[in-house]
């Protein structure tokens, strides 16, 4: 009588069953895996953004806070509107020019250099050679790449010193960007100084010429002012920047909003620019925003 033999194995079907069944497994796996890698790496983009526009938000205030600081009140800070559409143009009187060993006391000011004549082209000012050394320390304080205001107490104008020719009295500056339609500037009692000018260009965030950020997308400055000087901000607005004449004097607190966003955009996203100060919002471009915004008092403006 023949026993019969019993044998451990799979049949095929069995094990076709088990290789569809498994690589089913291992498919959702890396599906779940692939999603969640994707949107740790989205997470940390929008982190890194925002991280961005903080640390940038935090050093625009640092240098508003000096706006003004051993200056004439009436080229301590300018702006130039970006438009509806356009980032602003934020300068503010830099402090690092003015060497301590040069400050006798903290009532006096230096008055910057004087004008020797009209704009030309709206883009060259003519200053007096000698008084390019603003704080008298030895040492030209006005540099290719760095800020400039223009004022005389009517008008200020924000913008970076481009070319620098001395022709011995007389030293002309050129500047970007020229003079807006119907604006001028009076040799009398006029005066530029040396400033920090933040603006955008080719989707980077300058400071002097320096890039800071290739996150930052937009600056926006508003400005507050006391109007009958008792002490408090009116809640008067100028998101304009039509800051001349008195309003200057006037001015107490610089609020200042920051968007950054991603290096890349996300498709499954549907985001855009949201409106801010007198900037409207954007279409639809699937980049995710963070915005950080900031208010300083201007203490050096009195």
């Amino acid at each position: 009588m023949m026993t019969q033999r019993r044998t451990d194995a799979f049949t095929l079907v069995e094990l076709m069953v088990s290789m569809t069944v498994m690589a089913t497994v291992i498919g959702w796996v890396l599906v779940a895996y692939t999603n969640q890698h994707q949107n740790q790496i989205e997470h940390e983009r929008v982190i890194e953004a925002q991280h961005e526009g903080r640390l940038i938000t935090d050093l625009v205030v640092t240098d508003l806070r000096m706006a003004g600081f051993m200056m004439p009140t009436f080229a301590g800070v300018g702006s130039m509107d970006g438009g509806v559409n356009g980032s602003d143009l934020l300068c503010m009187s830099d402090p690092s020019v003015v060497d301590p060993a040069q400050i006798v006391n903290a009532n006096q000011r230096f008055y910057g250099a004087n004008l020797t004549g009209a704009l030309v082209a709206g883009s060259i000012v003519s200053l007096r050679s000698s008084e390019l050394d603003v704080d008298g320390d030895g040492n030209d304080d006005f540099a290719v790449g760095s800020g400039i205001i223009i004022a005389d107490g009517d008008n200020v104008h924000c913008a970076r010193i481009d070319v620098i020719v001395n022709a011995g009295i007389a030293t002309a500056i050129t500047f970007t960007p020229a003079v807006p339609a119907g604006f001028s500037v009076s040799t009398t009692g006029s005066a530029a100084v040396p400033a920090i000018v933040y603006e955008i260009v080719g989707g980077d965030l300058l400071r002097n010429g320096t890039v800071l950020s290739g996150q930052v997308e937009d600056i926006q400055v508003e400005f507050w002012v006391d109007t009958n000087d008792n002490g408090q901000i009116d809640g008067a607005e100028f998101p304009i920047h039509d800051l001349n004449g008195s309003q200057i004097d006037d001015l107490r607190l610089a609020r200042v909003s920051v968007t950054s966003r991603t290096d890349d955009p996300d498709l499954d996203f549907n985001g855009n620019f949201t409106a801010i100060a007198n900037r409207v919002a954007g279409p639809n471009d699937n980049f995710k925003r963070r915005r950080t915004t900031a208010e300083t008092l201007l203490r050096n403006m009195r």
